[in-house]
């Protein structure tokens, strides 16, 4: 979850799908998704929504879609109801992954605020909704000093999760080619000699036509560094990760920029 205050015109509750290069995974790239809302906006809100899936090149949508069932399969242990027809389905496939992944934490985490706040932020803080600070606001609930059944906190945060999801369901759909995915891409695929992000022309600065907004940018970066941390920290990961001296001085700007 991400605020941001580069919002011009209409304000968006929105949902971005990045498919990041990674070549420490299995299918050489990793899922990420990540949500952004205005600043001071909360999860439950009456913004249009809109879903963005960024890709790094015109063939990882079918990647993706290869990798959407067997991640179903691993996870629920049945992927028969996975139906990848259109770019609108994967995106509700994903989201029903990142539920079961992550509503149980953050209903554990819920409970705990309740009882104990100091546990239950800690349980929350790693669920797709960030923090329980501020939970009875978030989701309508009575105030935290009320006492409220471990029952009626369930069902309440799952209606107010399943209204979120039901607004994306119906939202709209970009598809774009991300420059700065675009540009790992190739910067991991070639050696110091041969490319150089720092020094020589680079994708990155390219734009996305049909967003109209830079916060993408920012976004993307921020997503890089959460795929990328481990690889990066760790000297031992960088040939596995395909990380060059080049790729490490690129991906350093990222990591000591502000707020990263």
């Amino acid at each position: 979850m991400e605020q941001s205050d580069d919002y011009q015109g209409v304000e968006y509750d929105e949902k971005h799908y990045f498919v990041i290069p990674y070549n420490i995974s299995d299918y050489n790239f990793a899922l990420h998704t990540m949500r952004c809302l205005p600043v001071s906006v909360p999860d439950v809100n009456n913004l249009p929504k809109r879903r963005v899936f960024h890709f790094p090149n015109e063939h990882s949508e079918n990647e993706l879609k290869e990798y959407v069932p067997e991640s179903a399969k691993e996870i629920t242990q049945d992927s028969s109801e996975i139906k990848l027809s259109s770019l609108e389905a994967l995106a509700n496939d994903i989201d029903s992954l990142d539920k079961k992944l992550t509503y149980g934490m953050l209903l554990v985490g819920g409970v705990a605020a309740i009882f104990n706040p100091l546990i239950g932020a800690g349980i929350a803080a790693k669920a797709l909704l960030p923090g329980v600070a501020g939970l009875a606001n978030k989701y309508g609930l009575r105030p935290v000093g009320e006492k409220m059944s471990k029952l009626k906190l369930e069902k309440e945060i799952k209606e107010a999760q399943d209204r979120v999801t039901s607004d994306f369901e119906h939202s709209s759909t970009l598809r774009v080619i991300n420059p700065v995915l675009q540009e790992l891409e190739f910067a991991l695929r070639t050696t110091e000699s041969e490319h150089d992000p720092l020094l020589d022309p680079n994708l990155a600065d390219g734009s996305i036509p049909e967003i109209e907004h830079e916060r993408w940018r920012e976004l993307t970066e921020k997503v890089i560094c959460h795929v990328y941390k481990e690889a990066y920290d760790n000297p031992n990961l960088h040939q596995k990760a395909c990380l060059g001296p080049e790729d490490i001085r690129w991906l350093k700007t990222m990591f000591e920029a502000p707020n990263r």
